[in-house]
């Protein structure tokens, strides 16, 4: 028997997450085992899609913020497979709102930089060569929204994670004393937790010249992450993946799966370590790579 393709897809249960899912396992004949984690590990309902007797999902519980969940989904796919060629970090977090309490600040640095990159670190020595690592990030973690002063700290081409979590624990003082952005810092925790993000797949990749580890946006579409904004300016219906839940959302959930999925099994070469969009968060295009 082939050895199967192993993919692990975080935050899996919905949204984006869930239609990362639906079209990934579409799109394999061949054996494919994928791990569909989210915090709930309940069984992912893809009612009414055509799926290949060769592809197996197993949900599994995985929260970001507790590192003995995240040993053991790694552990497990170890025992069961001794590898995994795909690991797509997709949950998220985000409190639109400048006055969040200590704690939701604290959340979002620990869920969408601490928990992603604890994520990563769990599953580097399982990943084979060649496998792919992709970070769910945001056009709102851009460096274009920080002081120029923070924009060299983060870019710095030779910063460890050290100086990276030196940074991010800098942030929090500034906003425990309410001066962030008289410090340089944008308004929002959920930018500064995205540039971490963003800025710890850049190291991951420099140390880990194997694999293919790149950050991405996937776009504004109709999630109740990203409805927090405002409406998504994405085309507007219901998608398949919206009429098997029965909900109507604007903005494509297949949209917002494009630029993930190409960077977890499309033809990329050898790049890695890169921030990928599109030049607009309602473009529809399959992304490309931007500054970060």
């Amino acid at each position: 028997m082939d050895t199967p393709i192993v993919a692990v897809i975080t935050g899996s249960n919905r949204g984006i997450g869930r239609a990362i899912c639906a079209a990934l396992v579409q799109q394999f004949s061949g054996p494919l085992v994928l791990y569909a984690a989210s915090r709930t590990g309940t069984s992912l309902d893809l009612t009414g899609l055509s799926i290949a007797p060769a592809v197996k999902i197993y949900p599994a519980r995985l929260s970001l913020t507790d590192q003995g969940s995240i040993a053991a989904l790694s552990s497990r796919v170890r025992k069961e497979h001794n590898h995994c060629d795909i690991l797509i970090n997709n949950a998220g977090l985000y409190y639109f709102q400048k006055d969040i309490t200590t704690a939701q600040r604290q959340e979002t640095l620990d869920v969408n930089y601490r928990g992603t990159l604890n994520v990563c670190q769990a599953f580097l020595p399982i990943m084979r060569k060649n496998g792919r690592i992709v970070n769910v990030s945001s056009q709102s973690g851009q460096l274009k929204y920080f002081g120029p002063h923070l924009q060299t700290r983060f870019i710095k081409p030779d910063l460890s994670l050290t100086e990276l979590d030196s940074l991010v624990s800098e942030y929090s003082r500034t906003a425990d004393e309410q001066t962030p952005t008289a410090a340089g810092w944008p308004p929002l925790a959920y930018f500064t937790s995205k540039a971490a993000l963003n800025a710890a797949t850049r190291i991951l990749a420099r140390e880990n010249p194997h694999l293919l580890i790149n950050c991405c946006c996937p776009g504004w579409v109709g999630t109740s992450l990203g409805a927090q904004a405002g409406q998504p300016p994405k085309s507007i219906g219901k998608c398949w993946i919206c009429f098997l839940a029965d909900v109507s959302l604007t903005g494509s959930l297949e949209d917002g799966a494009k630029i993930p999925l190409r960077l977890a099994v499309g033809d990329i070469g050898q790049t890695s370590g890169r921030y990928w969009a599109n030049d607009s968060v309602a473009s529809t295009d399959n992304g490309e790579i931007q500054n970060f």
